[in-house]
């Protein structure tokens, strides 16, 4: 019997979560090896803090891998015989949490802290067996989704984003956790109506001209991580198919996503997306040399 990948933690409100299982006799089994018979299963909206471990074991079971994935890179601005990091599918980001480099890795010594956590997803896999998992990060969100404080209740306003700026239309910082059970905020929905209006009426129709040119222009390709996007970018990510073309980029330097918003040739539409900033992209770029180097990546914003 499969079981569903769940949330667990020992406080009912807050307190840390940890993704796991609970196999037949109510054992709680998680994903790094935590061990308490108090874990219960909670609910996915709370103001609970999640494991940084069951968070990465999260995307190693739901990424599709990247093409060409290299079974080990060094870490970031390490030689390529430093010690040898186990990259998350579609990520250049270690099993441990390092930021990897594009190189492989030459060096004999592997990571202990990359090895730990595939030991302790191959034991998760071993005992439960096959595994429900929640869905993936979407390659692009859905325009009416509501954000909200973690631990928000019912009648709590949720903001929309505005991923051109990384905030919300109305200014409010604080919403990081999807609530579409919220009443929506009012200056939200009013200046996000203009901006849908914007979008349609300009942003559309010169993102088809500029998609119809792209072909013939002259661009370079290469990989990189989503931290090095920039407006008028093209770029693929694994488990989907469309190409999206960069409209905005917002990033901010505490943030583990780059907010975009992005033009979808194959839909014929305005996307917000949102990316984590060490996701593996392939990306094209018009130079007017036709390089393919990719360029240094912009300074991180405050």
């Amino acid at each position: 019997m499969p079981y569903p990948l769940i949330r667990l933690s020992i406080g009912r409100t807050n307190g840390v979560a940890h993704y796991g299982v609970l196999l037949e006799n109510d054992e709680p089994l998680t994903a790094c090896a935590t061990h308490s018979p108090e874990l219960e299963p909670i609910g996915e909206r709370t103001a609970h803090h999640t494991c940084q471990s069951c968070t990465r074991a999260l995307l190693v079971l739901t990424t599709p891998p990247h093409a060409g994935e290299l079974e080990a890179r060094p870490a970031a601005g390490a030689g390529r015989s430093a010690a040898a990091h186990r990259p998350i599918p579609g990520h250049l980001l270690g099993y441990c949490g390092k930021p990897l480099d594009l190189r492989r890795a030459t060096g004999k010594r592997a990571c202990a802290n990359c090895a730990h956590l595939t030991k302790t997803l191959e034991a998760l896999r071993g005992r439960a067996g096959e595994l429900i998992l929640p869905a993936g990060e979407s390659c692009h969100s859905d325009d009416s989704l509501l954000w909200t404080p973690p631990g928000a209740g019912p009648l709590t306003f949720g903001h929309r984003r505005n991923s051109a700026t990384g905030q919300t239309y109305c200014g409010e910082r604080q919403p990081t956790v999807p609530n579409p059970g919220a009443h929506e905020c009012p200056a939200c929905l009013r200046l996000w109506a203009e901006e849908e209006t914007f979008r349609q009426m300009y942003t559309l129709p010169e993102m088809r001209v500029q998609t119809a040119a792209w072909a013939v222009d002259v661009h370079g390709a290469f990989e990189e991580r989503a931290w090095l996007l920039e407006q008028g970018d093209r770029y693929t990510i694994s488990g989907c198919g469309e190409g999206h073309h960069v409209v905005a980029v917002s990033r901010n330097r505490y943030a583990s996503h780059v907010d975009l918003v992005v033009y979808l040739p194959g839909e014929d539409r305005i996307a917000d997306a949102r990316v984590h900033c060490d996701r593996l992209l392939g990306i094209e770029r018009p130079f007017a040399d036709g390089s393919t180097t990719g360029l240094p990546a912009p300074q991180r914003e405050a």
